[in-house]
């Protein structure tokens, strides 16, 4: 893989001016767009925050397949196998070149009134042999650090993902995934700067909330000659 600037969308991002924002982003060099995967506003619960359940088909629409668009990352935990499946899973592998990442979830940023006990192993083997996942070319990532998702990612040759973190585990994620054949997905880290490391990877910026004009100028200080 090559070099990649992406983008996770905040939470309030569609409540004002969504439709200009999605056109400047469009005239940027953005590889592709995230949505989370929350029930309430991971920075502040007191405020509104997009469902990417009911977002991310629409905005699938409205980019055109001119930037790719994904999920960082589904919570497999969060809802029952047959909603996932039913629900999401199966419409968002209709689509083409859709990322998806898949994580169990923590309470970091909010707790879940119920919990499911899915196996996110039947999940990646279920995405994985999707008639559509292969025709649409797509691609399946991780989201984690433990030793149990190191091992699915080598097991089914998997993208993986990092929330930010420190340096050395990401570094050890990239030289796990180098000795990956054909890896389903991408290496990436949710990043709030514009560090480089030598080596191929994609950046997922995660910004703030804000106006249009200040979130104009955050996606060219990031994007526009980088």
């Amino acid at each position: 893989m090559n070099k990649k600037n992406s983008l996770l969308l905040p939470p309030q991002f569609f409540e004002n001016d969504s439709d200009e924002k999605i056109r400047n982003i469009l005239d940027l060099d953005v590889d592709a767009l995230y949505l989370f995967d929350h029930f309430k506003n991971p920075t502040d619960s007191s405020k509104p925050t997009y469902k990417f359940t009911e977002e991310i088909f629409s905005l699938y629409k409205k980019v055109k397949n001119e930037i790719e668009v994904g999920v960082c990352v589904l919570n497999v935990n969060a809802r029952d196998s047959n909603i996932l499946f039913k629900d999401i899973i199966d419409p968002l592998l209709e689509l083409k070149n859709i990322n998806i990442g898949l994580g169990t979830g923590d309470n970091k940023y909010e707790k879940h009134d119920e919990i499911f006990d899915n196996d996110i192993e039947e999940i990646i083997t279920y995405i994985l042999k999707n008639n559509n996942f292969i025709s649409n070319n797509s691609t399946l990532f991780i989201g984690g650090n433990s030793q149990s998702k190191l091992n699915l990612l080598k097991k089914y040759n998997l993208g993986i993902n990092q929330w930010m973190g420190s340096d050395s585990d990401f570094i050890d994620k990239q030289n796990i995934y180098n000795n990956l054949i054909n890896p389903r997905g991408r290496l990436s880290r949710c990043v709030i700067n514009k560090k480089m490391y030598e080596f191929d990877y994609e950046k997922i910026f995660v910004i703030k909330d804000s106006n249009l004009k200040i979130f104009q100028k955050t996606i060219d200080n990031i994007f526009k000659n980088d």
